[in-house]
């Protein structure tokens, strides 16, 4: 797990909040080999959380309820559909197909799982670990190819953004996406400001690419 160790304490300034999984980590390496279902299970904790925060962080019309209710898989994939709206680099169509070899890890959890549900004994499944080690590669590189996506779209402070600062970018916007009697970048500004600063950086560098900058 040294790869999305780094990647995270090289993103500590900007990210601090991150650095929590570090624990989920430890556990992870820790149990490979003498307890591997609770390291399979932490593996599944570790994408779930770090898929949920990136959701949470890009949409902000995410709701915890309903993040709770979703299983690792959905949780994934709809963080990774959130990124792929950000960046183009990020190979949707490629992911999905390796996702889905760890989405037998809701059930081995249910059935094998030591820590999130009471298990009697003695305990009739267990996993071996050579497979708890091939989880935990898996999803060291799941964990770091969705972060290393996430950290470098590098997002302002979104409270730095004053909309009526924004008379150009927001009228350019309205003409782009026309909505009878409604305010395009109002209505983004307000229910997917992620979006709005993102599309605001990408507008202010063509922008400046042509010498027309006028925000």
């Amino acid at each position: 797990m040294q790869l999305v160790r780094n990647l995270i304490s090289q993103n500590n300034v900007k990210y601090e909040h991150f650095a929590y999984y570090e624990t989920v980590i430890d556990v992870i390496e820790t149990h490979v080999t003498s307890q591997p279902d609770i390291c399979i299970e932490s593996c599944k904790s570790l994408i779930e959380g770090v898929s949920k925060t990136i959701i949470k962080k890009l949409d902000n019309t995410a709701d915890d309820r309903e993040l709770k209710k979703m299983d690792m898989m959905p949780l994934f994939w709809r963080a990774a559909g959130k990124l792929s709206e950000f960046d183009n680099e990020l190979e949707l169509e490629f992911v999905r197909p390796i996702a889905s070899l760890i989405q037998e890890l809701s059930r081995i959890r249910n059935d094998r799982g030591d820590i999130s549900h009471g298990r009697a004994v003695p305990k009739e499944l267990f996993s071996s670990p050579q497979f708890s080690n091939l989880v935990a590669r898996v999803t060291e590189a799941l964990a770091y190819y969705l972060l290393e996506h996430f950290f470098r779209l590098e997002l302002p402070d979104d409270a730095e953004i004053v909309y009526e600062d924004n008379h150009n970018f927001n009228l350019w916007l309205d003409e782009a996406n026309p909505i009878d009697n409604l305010s395009y970048s109002r209505a983004l500004f307000d229910q997917d400001n992620v979006a709005y600063v993102q599309q605001r950086l990408e507008y202010l560098s063509e922008q400046e690419e042509s010498g027309d900058l006028i925000i």
